[in-house]
């Protein structure tokens, strides 16, 4: 069974690689993109490029413009590669706030990566993974008195818990995530520290 969840896992892979295949961006376009950012989206941009500029485990950033799929992926590689499609136009639901939960989710993959061995890799450990890791770097965000991010992303992965679409891993590990202490934890510190609900 976790060989055949091994195997789906780079099918999906696979599958992303070339539905991106046709909608890459030259390097260029995406800075620039990423530039725009610094008025549009400033707290995403100054993230984006800490983490270039500080995080070893991202070997790569590539562009895709390709609207209806998500904002971004991540590959064992140390591949992130970001859907500007994103960034050009504001889309609802992804303010400044979702956009940094979604790079730390990205980069929460590379470290699944590094730290689990290969043959153990499967789809709903490694959303659980990125999801987990996207909450602690952005509670780190809160003990410096911002605490939008890290309510955005509890909001967003407790709504997203509640769909019944079973063959997507990031709600099978969301379904997990919810009901466990880490999370419970979470919302706890945002009530108390940013006097903020999450429903």
């Amino acid at each position: 069974m976790r060989y055949l969840l091994f195997i789906l896992s780079g099918l999906f892979f696979f599958i992303q690689a070339s539905a991106q295949k046709n909608s890459f961006v030259a390097d260029s376009i995406g800075y620039a993109a990423i530039k725009q950012c610094e008025q549009t989206f400033p707290q995403f941009y100054r993230e984006f490029e800490y983490i270039k500029a500080q995080d070893t485990l991202i070997k790569k950033f590539v562009f895709v413009q390709q609207p209806g799929t998500g904002p971004a992926f991540a590959s064992p590689k140390g591949v992130i590669t970001i859907n500007i499609s994103y960034l050009n136009k504001p889309k609802p639901n992804f303010d400044d706030n979702r956009l940094i939960v979604v790079l730390y989710h990205e980069v929460g993959h590379l470290h699944y990566f590094l730290t689990i061995d290969r043959t153990k890799w499967n789809p709903e450990d490694s959303e659980k993974a990125a999801f987990e890791y996207s909450l602690l770097k952005t509670k780190e965000m809160a003990e410096k008195n911002d605490c939008l991010p890290l309510a955005t992303g509890l909001k967003f992965m407790k709504l997203r818990s509640m769909s019944n679409d079973l063959q997507d891993a990031h709600v099978r590990a969301l379904k997990r995530m919810v009901n466990e202490p880490l999370y419970t934890g979470y919302v706890k510190y945002v009530s108390s520290k940013c006097n903020m609900t999450i429903k």
